[in-house]
């Protein structure tokens, strides 16, 4: 896989997740076993709001090829998917969400390796080589 493809691809998902929680959370909350009480629906708005411009703003970098604004995205990308799977991780087993809280964790933990693998051998992302 090519970094832009990994980028796109993580783009794309944030700013789909992002628009879903932002625009209805009284679709995505239910769904996840979550009350979609006043507060949470505000909550949930400014998570997708959150979670779109960083999915814009990965996306908008697909074609970067300064290896170090690379390397900051990819760690940045990295850091934020640990603590995502964990808080999901900890969703699921506290019953604070059902189990679609499971598919969190492994979209996260996906994004993760993704992430791993392009800043365990930056020759894959080309230009990220040069930031080494």
């Amino acid at each position: 896989m090519k970094l832009s493809t990994y980028l796109t691809i993580t783009g794309v998902l944030g700013m789909l997740f992002g628009v879903c929680f932002l625009l209805v959370p009284q679709i995505t909350l239910p769904l996840y076993g979550m009350p979609a009480d006043p507060h949470t629906l505000m909550l949930n708005r400014y998570f997708g709001a959150t979670l779109g411009w960083l999915g814009l703003m990965v996306w908008l970098a697909r074609h970067v090829r300064d290896g170090a604004a690379l390397r900051a995205i990819l760690q940045g990308s990295a850091i934020g998917n640990v603590v995502g799977a964990l808080l999901s991780v900890w969703a699921a087993l506290s019953g604070l969400q059902n189990a679609m809280a499971w598919t969190s964790v492994a979209i996260y933990t996906l994004l993760l390796l993704g992430a791993l693998y392009f800043l365990a051998s930056p020759e894959r992302s080309g230009s990220a080589a040069r930031a080494a």
